[in-house]
C-alpha cells in the first residue's frame, strides 16, 4: 500500500501547495525502494533543496514558530524536521560523494517518506491548527511569489 493512500494530503491555504509537493516526493521514493531509478531520486531531492526545504524554513516554519511556542515552548516538532532536512542533506552529499551509495540512497528515500508522513500527520496539521486565518493567506501569498521567483 502506498503512502498516497493513507494521508489526505489536505490542508490550509498555508500548507496546500507543500501537500501537493509530498505527493511527488512519495511518488518518487516509492518508485526508488521499486525501481532503485537512482537519477530521479536525487533530481528530485535537488528540487526539495531549492524549492520544499527553502519555504519550509525561511517562510513557513518562522512564522509557526511564534504560535507553536505558546503551546510547546521546546519547539520540538519543528526540532524533529529540521533535523531531517539536515539528514536528507547529509545523505545525499555521501550518495554524491560515492560513499555506500546503495544503502545510502535507500535510506534516504525510507527518511523522505517518514519526513513526509510526520509533516502531513504533524506539523502541517498544528500549522492549520495554530495559525490564525489571516497569516496563513499572508504565507500562501510568500509561497507564491517565492515560486515566481524561482521559475
Amino acid at each position: 500500500m502506498s503512502l498516497l493512500d493513507e494521508l489526505d494530503f489536505k490542508g490550509s491555504i498555508a500548507t496546500t501547495k507543500l501537500r501537493e509537493q509530498h505527493k511527488e516526493t512519495v511518488k518518487i521514493a516509492e518508485s526508488y525502494l521499486q525501481n532503485k531509478n537512482l537519477n530521479d531520486l536525487l533530481n528530485h531531492v535537488e528540487d526539495l533543496f531549492k524549492i520544499h526545504f527553502e519555504i519550509e524554513e525561511k517562510i513557513v516554519y518562522p512564522v509557526f514558530e511564534k504560535y507553536l511556542k505558546n503551546y510547546l515552548p521546546y519547539m520540538e516538532p519543528i526540532k524533529m524536521v529540521l533535523a531531517e532536512h539536515n539528514a536528507v542533506r547529509n545523505l545525499y552529499r555521501k550518495i554524491k560523494e560515492g560513499i555506500d551509495v546503495e544503502n545510502n540512497a535507500k535510506t534516504l528515500a525510507e527518511l523522505l517518506l517518514q519526513h513526509v508522513y510526520k509533516e502531513e500527520n504533524g506539523v502541517f496539521n498544528q500549522v492549520d491548527k495554530f495559525v490564525p486565518d489571516a497569516i496563513k493567506v499572508k504565507i500562501s501569498g510568500q509561497i507564491d511569489e517565492f515560486l515566481k521567483n524561482i521559475k
